[in-house]
């Protein structure tokens, strides 16, 4: 019996305190389970990197963020309003002759024209949109 007096020592426990040898981590367990030890390691793993390393993983994690942010905002706008696009067409029999194809060629030619001149014009407006944004960036030294 150790130790004497009139109380018991303790069992030895089953299991020896938990020890490992990992080289990411510290001596103990228990230390490394918790925040200060987790930074503790962390800074040591640092500690042991090159310099360009430690830029590059800055810069990813940062890259990351920036794009998660990026999206977070984009999802707090306002939704766009959805529209179906239907395209009607007409069915025409084989046998037409070429007087009904000219006429009804006469019939929709000032329609598809109002469609061509709209289209041109939003793709003028989304050229002159691109053309101030190329303008900024030159400005900014970017393009």
């Amino acid at each position: 019996m150790r130790g004497g007096g009139w109380r018991r020592p303790r069992p030895a426990p089953i299991f020896s305190p938990m020890k490992f040898r990992m080289p990411w981590m510290s001596e103990d367990l228990a230390a490394a389970a918790s925040v200060r030890g987790a930074i503790g390691d962390l800074r040591a793993y640092l500690r042991r990197r090159p310099r360009h390393q430690i830029v590059f993983l800055t810069a990813a994690i940062g890259l990351t963020f920036l794009m998660i942010y990026g999206f977070a905002i984009e999802m707090k706008g306002k939704p766009r309003e959805y529209h179906r696009d239907i395209i009607y067409f007409k069915q025409w029999n084989a046998d037409r002759t070429d007087a009904e194809i000219v006429a009804q060629q006469k019939i929709d030619g000032p329609e598809q024209t109002k469609r061509e001149e709209a289209e041109k014009r939003l793709e003028a407006e989304k050229r002159a949109i691109f053309k101030r944004l190329g303008d900024q960036m030159n400005a900014v030294g970017l393009y």
